[in-house]
């Protein structure tokens, strides 16, 4: 103890030290970064693979296995579920959890790009995979550009705008990424008359051979001569339409030139139809996403880009209008508000409740505890480099009842020293030589209950580590001060004057009355030892019963004003319908005054407008889906309205797969129920699907059910005459080149527009493709000839689906439940039917279970995993502290009973156990203990002194109580903001606030009855 010494003999250490905490506290909370949420680990990445017209089996034989075959070699890659579709492939990875976060996780992208590039010489030519990573930080700020003026949407017009506003806002420090959506894809197009070409003799590869040796655009060397070096390169010839509409295409008769604007029409225009759209409330407007870098204060970078957006603005037209779709920081400032206004909440009730049970000194000595403990958790912030955010904020919150737990006990101890006689230095230290073991025991114990979660796994761990790491710094900072400062406020307090005035040398509220029943509960339930342990036990095996009724969730709802719509068409619809259809929907949404704002992407699912979003990084092949964001009122409107707006919506559109729901929060999860089966023959899996499907049907609150495997879309097959193809010496391969050029076109070139670089492509006419293709030239002996010479189109119905996991063929079967209801209701309900179908499996055939119940299985599975190592730690640190196995498994036996007190908890709140509960569960353990120890070497100390019986027993837990019933008093009140105003963390504070009730019931009547017990009093 001689820094204490140092301390109580040079008051100006002791200042100059409460100044540091002061200082540094100020200093980290000005400079520690801010954000709303978390950062979570990249773990999510896809690779997508464009093979044009492959159907899904070409797919799956041709690049996904000799993909998955090169992905398999990296050991830290957890899943890898492919998808084939007609013409493409997506390839879905997952990063192990066990992988922990920063360089380790860049370097398993590396290695996944590395045999990206490996395994080029496997596919077929031209085809490069393409790696998307699906991390990273989420949107911080959306503007959509919208045109207010007469005509047509100058879409052109707005998307350079939007280029430009984009190129300026990722230049700003801070920025990560930034993106345009909905934006115009320009071309220089080129619409070939079929009949015009068949005329001149033409095929459409001829023509682009020939167009393509016209572009001029190519450098052609250098000389080097009387010192210099000149580039010899060729003048751009094609920076106007009027270039490309003469340029030379056949000379015919010696001296006459077709050009191509005879045969074809041209013009430079968007692309359509085109592959994404987006409407900013009903109309067409260019998005542009920023996001933001982690670690620093998002406030002031939103600050910042804003005022380069109004500069932006204030140069463009009227008709251009630039506004703010979404703002991460309004949400985080609105967040951080309420957790500042919780704090201050907190802090006001302990001290209320500290200077109602101890009196106006240990009030005052409480609340001087409070904000000193704050600053050295922000400077533990500023160390670690750990982010203000919500979950590392509301730590903070959890702690404001646990900190002052360790002040409080040293208080009451300094006063009972007193009390003995010994003056003010002599019981400070004595009260510290005594305690400090003990403390330090349950704090130790305390913090090792909450490290899996700061060190452990995962996606859910990394969410919710903050709050174990503040929760952590929270409880050592309380221990350092309750053994270095609290006595020494303790002492001077003493030799202050002010503080011997009669109404503030109070103790704390009293009663004798009730204080002699309760010392007349203590004799009778220690009288006979088991009456003490069923009164303590009662509310725990009350909580134990209680389990089996909890609902299960996996995280808790994302307290937040906004909902999405995800709408899904027949395969085949383009853009344009599916533009058409959300437009139909937004009318019907509008009618329920449900929101105010609202964007869509249409063509795309969503970007990474929150840190959970994943899947949207690319719009290949959803050109029939579209999902939209509505922005309610308030969050209690938007949850009441939400069911039958769904049930509205599907019931006028039964052709439509629509689903409206809330924002969820933890780790991305898809659907809410998801079962899969892994099999060889892909008929038979279809069939299992359909049977799956009616089973999920089945469930009263299911409404949409997707089998992977079902999907099919229509397409045109030529068939090809191979006899009169050999016939007329036609190449297969040189007639389907003519197809898709006919078809999809070719791009030939690019012209220079500007500062900006449009492709030249050439196609033939859209309309009519069918009927057009009579005209298409083919070469034959006789000159040229007609495709209706080698074959026909077919138009044909098949299945465009193909799912993968680990290598194996799958088919996923997805259902979703109306919103506010718990897909766990579901999984109950169908769970016999479910192991009967799974009886039922043929051979080879394997069923697993995906959705919200395997993330919830897999998070709650990482938590157990770690604890093992910690609860290992807890017993070494009890048995250090108490030097006694039998005590230490005493003290152990109370950690277990309060699991049935954290049920307890949740069944009061009428809360769920999920992933937060559970956190709460684990956190209760070492919270629990806490009094018990103190309890414990109260009895040990007093029996140390001279053998104790039954009388000196129930004094001494009469001592122990006030600081028992204060203590759990002041941690329940440090909990009402989160039982009041928190929607996230609600079942964590249910769990702990209402075990530790019965917590002070056993550390006051369980631990003296067994100590009885042992010692045979």
């Amino acid at each position: 103890m001689y820094f204490l010494n140092v301390l109580f003999d040079r008051p100006r250490i002791f200042v100059l030290l409460l100044v540091f905490i002061f200082l540094s506290g100020i200093f980290s909370l000005n400079t520690v970064s801010r954000q709303e949420n978390p950062e979570l680990a990249e773990r999510w990445a896809s690779i997508q693979t464009i093979y044009p017209g492959a159907s899904p089996l070409r797919m799956e034989t041709q690049v996904l296995e000799p993909l998955e075959a090169k992905l398999r070699e990296i050991y830290e890659l957890g899943e890898i579920i492919s998808f084939a579709q007609q013409g493409f492939s997506t390839t879905v990875m997952e990063i192990k959890d066990e992988v922990s976060p920063g360089p380790s996780i860049e370097q398993v992208w590396s290695q996944v790009q590395d045999k990206l590039d490996q395994s080029s010489f496997l596919l077929p030519p031209g085809i490069k995979p393409q790696l998307l990573k699906s991390s990273g930080p989420p949107t911080t700020l959306l503007y959509a550009l919208s045109w207010n003026g007469a005509g047509d949407v100058p879409l052109i017009l707005l998307s350079r705008v939007a280029e430009d506003l984009r190129q300026t806002l990722a230049f700003i420090g801070g920025s990560d990424r930034s993106f345009v959506f909905g934006g115009a894809d320009e071309e220089v197009l080129v619409e070939i008359d079929n009949s015009k070409l068949s005329a001149l003799g033409l095929s459409f590869q001829e023509i682009s051979q020939v167009l393509s040796s016209l572009d001029s655009n190519k450098p052609i060397g250098q000389i080097s001569q009387g010192g210099q070096e000149l580039l010899i390169k060729s003048k751009e010839n094609l920076t106007s339409l009027d270039q490309v509409f003469n340029l030379p295409i056949k000379v015919m008769n010696e001296f006459e030139i077709i050009r191509l604007g005879d045969i074809a029409t041209i013009s430079k225009s968007p692309r359509d139809p085109p592959e994404e759209l987006t409407l900013y409330n009903g109309k067409p407007a260019v998005l542009i996403e920023i996001r933001g870098a982690f670690n620093q204060r998002v406030d002031l970078y939103v600050d910042s880009i804003s005022s380069a957006v109004e500069t932006f603005k204030s140069e463009l037209p009227a008709e251009i209008s630039i506004d703010k779709v979404y703002d991460e920081s309004y949400y985080f400032k609105e967040k951080f508000n309420n957790l500042y206004s919780s704090i201050i909440f907190a802090t006001l009730i302990v001290i209320a409740i500290s200077y109602f049970l101890l009196g106006f000194k240990p009030a005052l000595i409480v609340g001087s505890v409070i904000p000193l403990t704050i600053f050295l958790v922000l400077l533990g912030c500023k160390l670690l480099g750990l982010p203000l955010h919500q979950t590392s904020m509301t730590g903070i919150i959890i702690a404001l009842g646990l900190l002052i737990d360790n002040a409080i006990i040293v208080v009451e101890d300094y006063k009972y020293r007193r009390r003995l006689g010994h003056d003010s230095k002599e019981a400070a230290f004595k009260s510290v030589h005594h305690l400090w073991i003990p403390l330090a025991a349950a704090t130790a114990t305390t913090a090792l209950a909450f490290f899996p979660i700061a060190v452990g796994s995962g996606p859910s761990s990394e969410f919710v580590g903050g709050m174990a790491k503040t929760v952590i710094l929270s409880i050592t900072s309380s221990l350092f001060l309750a053994i270095f400062v609290v006595p020494i406020l303790l002492y001077y307090m003493e030799n202050i004057k002010f503080f011997d005035k009669e109404k503030y040398s109070g103790t704390g509220y009293s009663n004798e009355k009730l204080a002699k029943r309760y010392k007349e509960l203590l004799t009778w339930s220690y009288a006979v030892p088991r009456r003490a342990i069923m009164i303590a036990l009662a509310l725990p095996l009350v909580g134990f019963l209680m389990f089996p009724f909890l609902k299960a969730d996996f995280f808790p709802e994302l307290d937040r004003n906004m909902f999405k719509v995800f709408i899904e068409l027949p395969q085949n619809s383009n853009v344009r319908t599916t533009e058409k259809r959300v437009k139909q929907i937004r009318e019907s949404i509008a009618q329920s005054e449900v929101a105010e704002d609202d964007f869509w992407f249409i063509g795309r699912r969503l970007p990474r407008i929150l840190y959970n979003v994943i899947g949207g990084d690319s719009g290949l092949g959803s050109n029939n889906l579209a999902q939209g964001v509505y922005f309610a009122t308030t969050y209690k409107e938007m949850m009441a309205s939400l069911p039958a707006l769904a049930r509205r919506l599907n019931a006028e559109n039964p052709d439509l797969k629509i689903i409206v729901d809330k924002f969820s929060s933890g780790p991305p999860v898809d659907a809410a129920v998801e079962l899969s089966i892994d099999g060889p023959d892909m008929a038979i899996l279809k069939i299992l699907g359909k049977k799956l499907e009616l089973i999920l049907r089945q469930a009263p609150d299911v409404f949409l059910t997707k089998s992977e495997l079902s999907l099919s879309s229509k397409s045109l097959e030529f068939n090809f005459d191979e006899s009169a193809l050999m016939l007329n010496s036609v190449p297969g391969e040189y007639f389907s080149n003519e197809l898709a050029i006919a078809s999809q076109g070719l791009e030939i070139g690019t012209m220079l527009d500007g500062n900006k670089e449009l492709p030249i492509k050439i196609r033939g006419m859209s309309d009519n493709f069918i009927e057009s293709t009579q005209f298409l030239s083919m070469p034959s002996k006789d000159g040229f000839d007609y495709p209706s010479s080698y074959g026909a189109f077919e138009v044909t119905n098949q299945a465009n689906f193909i799912s993968r996991d680990a290598g194996k063929r799958q088919n996923a079967v997805q259902a979703w439940i109306w919103p506010g209801l718990l897909p766990s209701d579901t999984e109950n309900f169908i769970a016999e039917k479910i192991e009967k179908f799974k009886a039922e499996l043929p051979p080879g055939y394997l069923l697993k279970v995906g959705g919200e119940a395997e993330a919830r299985g897999k998070s709650q599975s990482n938590i157990f995993s770690s604890a093992i190592l910690f609860f290992v730690l807890i017993i070494i640190a009890l048995v250090g502290a108490l030097n006694s196995f039998k005590q230490a498994g005493l003290i152990l036996s109370v950690a277990i009973w309060c699991t049935g007190l954290a049920f307890m908890g949740l069944t009061i709140g009428q809360a769920n156990f999920g992933f937060i509960g559970l956190v709460g569960a684990i956190g209760l353990i070492g919270l629990s203990i806490n009094d018990s120890i103190v309890v414990l070497s109260h009895i040990k100390e007093s029996n140390a002194n001279s053998p104790i019986n039954k009388e000196d027993l129930v004094d001494v837990v009469m001592r122990s109580t006030r600081h028992v019933i204060t203590t759990s008093a002041t941690t329940i009140g440090g909990f009402l903001p989160l039982l009041l105003s928190s929607v996230f963390f609600q079942p964590l504070a249910w769990a702990m606030a209402g075990g530790i009730i019965g917590s002070a019931i056993i550390a006051l009547f369980y631990i003296p009855a067994c100590y009885a017990i042992s010692k045979k009093l």
